[in-house]
């Protein structure tokens, strides 16, 4: 009898669970159905894109995505991007923001990665001045510059300094962006980023000295000045200043004044004698 009863409370227990689990499923069911997510089209990219590229409607698909989640400066027609110029690089279903867009005018390729007021400045370089390859696009040097103020025979004046601090590479040969792989980089130039008088800084030093690129960690934004360093140091050497050598013009010659005249003057018996200098009379 007590087999029977529990028995059916079990069942009785089942059947209550069922329709409990029943009633939460069409819960949720009509719930999720009066919800409908919200999505809004936007514009990514359809493949991977290098930067300095033209876009292209193949290089673009659209993506419906929830507002809520957007950057901003989003697109949400192909046809606001097609022949735009990208900044920066996009893998596929990237959104492309407004900042990835180089200003219309602005070309493509190159130009319209060096941002108002800056200049692109290429370097002659080998495994050592690139810093075994490593110096790729996207990575930030400083410029150390090697040579002989005194433009003499003395190897104890060669001095190096550091000639420009945290900058950018653009290009390393004719790569825009770095591989994803990391890879060194076997290249005869490098274009930096540099300000105007960083330009001319390099092109005054390219024919005076020896060029020597130092990478850095691109976090490390501090900027540290060190004294110029000469070679008489590295052997235990007092460090003296290059000494500047100033040819003095010989002094000008002042001639004698000539001499002065005179005049002798005799009435009856007395003589006088009055000099007069050689510029003649001088009426007031």
């Amino acid at each position: 009898m007590k087999r029977k009863r529990l028995l059916g409370l079990a069942v009785a227990a089942l059947a209550f669970a069922g329709l409990v689990s029943l009633g939460a499923f069409r819960l949720l069911r009509h719930g999720t159905a009066a919800r409908p997510v919200l999505t809004t089209p936007v514009v990514a990219a359809a493949n991977p894109l290098a930067a300095g590229v033209k876009l292209e409607e193949a290089d673009l698909r659209v993506l419906q995505v929830p507002p809520a989640v957007l950057p901003q400066h989003v697109y949400h027609s192909t046809k606001e991007l097609v022949g735009h110029v990208l900044t920066a690089g996009a893998v596929p279903n990237q959104v492309i923001v407004g900042e990835m867009i180089a200003a219309p005018g602005s070309g493509v390729g190159l130009p319209p990665l060096i941002p108002a007021g800056m200049r692109a400045v290429s370097v002659k370089v080998n495994d050592v001045v690139s810093v075994a390859g490593f110096a790729i696009p996207g990575t930030h040097v400083d410029v150390l510059l090697t040579g002989n103020p005194a433009q003499n025979n003395d190897p104890r004046q060669v001095t190096t300094i550091t000639l420009l601090s945290n900058v950018q590479v653009l290009t390393a040969g004719q790569q825009l962006e770095q591989k994803a792989d990391g890879k060194p980089e076997t290249v005869t130039v490098i274009t930096l980023l540099v300000d105007p008088a960083g330009a001319e800084k390099l092109a005054l030093a390219e024919g005076y000295g020896h060029l020597q690129l130092s990478l850095r960690n691109p976090l490390d934004q501090v900027a540290q000045k060190t004294p110029p360093l000469l070679n008489g140091t590295l052997y235990g050497g007092e460090p003296r200043a290059v000494a500047v050598v100033q040819r003095r013009r010989p002094a000008r010659e002042v001639a004698p004044p000539p001499p002065a005249w005179s005049v002798d003057l005799i009435s009856g018996d007395k003589h006088q004698v009055s000099n007069f200098p050689t510029g003649g009379f001088h009426h007031p």
